[in-house]
């Protein structure tokens, strides 16, 4: 038991060095543990149950070495100020944030409790939640860090913090690992029941109007994809756009410039392609001067 303990502790610092970030500073160590893990599962979309089985439409899994550490916050601060702590140490280290929900539109606490993290301490009030994972690139290394913030009903704050190593790297379109590029790519997928549904993610559509913003030469580039559900070329082309021009009405009604957009309809003229990039879906391209 004791080299066991020993070789835990030996890995922990070992992570800890790799990939340095500091704990809230108004928080206490609730527990931590160290893994491994071939086929570890990190969502970058909303988990759902859908009849009884949980569904997460855009996941990694990845081959990690890891460190999870649970965090009670200490009365008197807020999740968002702990998660917030959390998303400026992750930006600090030139992340790339790969997917991030806020309050309900991160789906229910009890999936990410008992069905991501497997941990009851983080079954909190729906409207209280924060989730983030982000791909970090450090000395050639590729790490992923995923962030869960919660407040309990008995007010209790907690912050879940996975620190991962990848053993494997991941390819470049599904992590990208460097946020010195001027693009950023948003994909929200789509049904077709007869009419278009589209339902893009608010934390998503908050930082596509936040690069813009930032950015005033910036462009969006809204590009519908339609591939599955469609009788004809011709109408998959039209349904394509008409997607891609709801976000566009989405971003306009929040303030966008409608200069700034630009919308196309591509149907099934694009070949699949991977993971989110396949599919019907409307992706997103950010392109700063």
């Amino acid at each position: 038991m004791a080299i066991g303990l020993l070789c835990a502790l030996s890995v922990q610092s070992a992570l800890a060095e790799g990939l340095a970030i500091p704990p809230y500073a108004h928080s206490s160590l609730s527990s931590s543990d160290t893994f491994n893990d071939e086929d570890y599962l990190v969502p970058n979309s909303v988990p759902r149950r859908i009849n009884n089985q949980l569904r997460i439409e855009n996941e990694l899994r990845v081959d990690v070495t890891g460190l999870k550490e649970t965090y009670r916050i200490n009365d008197g601060h807020t999740t968002d100020q702990a998660f917030n702590h959390y998303l400026s140490k992750i930006k600090q280290l030139k992340a790339n944030i790969l997917y991030q929900c806020a309050s309900r539109d991160c789906g229910r606490s009890s999936s990410w409790a008992q069905n991501i993290f497997n941990n009851s301490k983080l079954y909190g009030e729906d409207g209280s939640q924060f989730y983030l994972s982000a791909s970090i690139n450090k000395d050639g290394q590729q790490w992923l860090v995923s962030v869960y913030a919660v407040e309990r009903g008995n007010r209790r704050v907690y912050a879940h913090i996975e620190t991962l190593k990848l053993n494997t790297p991941l390819s470049s379109d599904v992590a990208p690992l460097s946020s010195g590029d001027k693009n950023s790519i948003f994909v929200f997928s789509y049904d077709v029941n007869g009419v278009v549904s589209i339902n893009p993610a608010l934390a998503d559509i908050n930082k596509i109007i936040e690069l813009s913003r930032t950015d005033s030469e910036a462009k969006i580039y809204i590009v519908g994809h339609l591939q599955e559900g469609y009788s004809n070329t011709h109408k998959a082309l039209n349904r394509s756009e008409e997607a891609a021009e709801q976000v566009s009405s989405l971003l306009k009604k929040r303030g966008v410039d409608a200069d700034k957009i630009t919308v196309i309809g591509v149907g099934p003229l694009v070949p699949y392609g991977k993971g989110v990039h396949s599919g019907n879906r409307v992706e997103v391209l950010v392109v700063g001067q």
